[in-house]
């Protein structure tokens, strides 16, 4: 089996010659590596063409212009295997978190097995160096992305992992939505839905020494909401919308207590303020996350602004009539299902508005 190992790189001068060395070790003879590098500042890229020599026609590098995300990377790096006909692709990070010597073992399990996982969640697998915290944030991460997605894969979101090029032909990469850590997840989904054999060894991750790690916890649970975007990409804009929704509310609230309770503020005015600083927050919100997908080559406008304001006045207007409507048609039992049944419609007239006439498409907000 022809091998490939496809590595991102992003400043890691200080691991980059250490760990290219330590894995041609453990590389059959016949393997080679691919350095993905996102023009790294730190000169990592000039660091791997000086050994270009020392690992003849086995070492490559893919310059890319600028910083453009792990998912990325690992989607340009199979690419440009598939094109060669390499057989086995592997990911593997350069910080050393992902020990080499499990190399061998991975591609014993791919003679029988169409992914191989290197799990940090299966009995002898671990961390090393981590705080109880992140690790109980690690395995929960996983344990929540097993739950939504009904994958049975126990290290969702681990990123040393082995794919023959028949698993990463029927995952139809040219289809993954993440373009962040989730990728990692619905790497696996998609594997696993496509009917892939998996297969799990332990591995221990050791925490990197050198350098500096790319994961933040704004990544690691931006990741955790794509998991809806996994499983069904129209919900996930919805949830996101929901999401935004309630900080909206939280904001609104807040302000409303300032204005109105201490410093006594008329509440008319207050309120009308509050309504319009929240719905300025979703806005921005709802363009830089919810409707990203639509907005993602363009920038906040005061026309896109204005009707968004008017979506957002039309969701409070049903709102309104229909909680007035479940008052006078229904007596609930307790009011508060009437607002309830206010908000929900309301929230489904603002989406609706604001999908397909604020957030349309990439024209709409020039």
């Amino acid at each position: 089996m022809r091998l490939l190992a496809v590595v991102p790189t992003y400043n890691e001068i200080e691991n980059i010659e250490g760990f290219i060395n330590a894995a041609f070790a453990h590389i059959p003879p016949e393997g080679e590596i691919v350095v993905v590098d996102d023009n790294s500042p730190d000169g990592t890229a000039q660091a791997v063409e000086k050994l270009f020599s020392n690992y003849p026609g086995r070492l490559h590098i893919l310059n890319r212009p600028e910083k453009q995300g792990l998912a990325g990377a690992y989607l340009a790096g199979f690419a440009w295997g598939l094109a060669r006909r390499y057989d086995v692709f592997l990911e593997m990070d350069a910080d050393f978190s992902h020990d080499p010597r499990y190399i061998p073992a991975m591609l014993e399990q791919m003679m029988t097995h169409d992914a191989v996982i290197g799990s940090r969640n299966v009995p002898g697998g671990g961390v090393e160096g981590w705080s109880v915290a992140r690790n109980v944030i690690s395995k929960g991460g996983s344990l929540y992305s097993r739950l939504v997605l009904g994958c049975p894969v126990h290290d969702l979101t681990g990123g040393f992992n082995m794919w023959s090029a028949a698993a990463l032909e029927k995952i139809n990469l040219s289809s993954i939505v993440s373009r962040g850590f989730s990728f990692q997840i619905e790497m696996k989904y998609r594997a696993y839905r496509a009917g892939c054999s998996i297969v799990e060894i332990p591995i221990v991750f050791a925490d990197r020494k050198k350098g500096k790690s790319k994961m933040s916890r704004r990544i690691f649970f931006e990741a955790l909401i794509n998991v809806w975007e996994i499983r069904n990409s129209k919900f996930a804009e919805f949830f996101k919308f929901a999401i935004t929704g309630g900080m909206g509310t939280v904001t609104n609230l807040v302000l409303f207590f300032l204005g109105a309770d201490l410093l006594g503020l008329y509440e008319i005015p207050v309120s009308i303020s509050c309504f319009l600083i929240a719905a300025t927050q979703n806005y921005f919100i709802n363009h830089r996350w919810s409707f990203k997908k639509t907005t993602a080559n363009t920038k906040p406008s005061p026309r896109q602004w204005a009707l968004f304001i008017a979506a957002s006045l039309a969701g409070l207007a049903v709102n309104l009539v229909v909680m007035r409507a479940v008052l006078a048609y229904w007596t609930p039992s307790y009011k508060v299902i009437a607002q309830a049944a206010g908000i929900a419609a309301g929230l489904l007239v603002n989406f609706g508005f604001s999908k397909l006439i604020v957030f349309r498409n990439k024209g709409n907000n020039q």
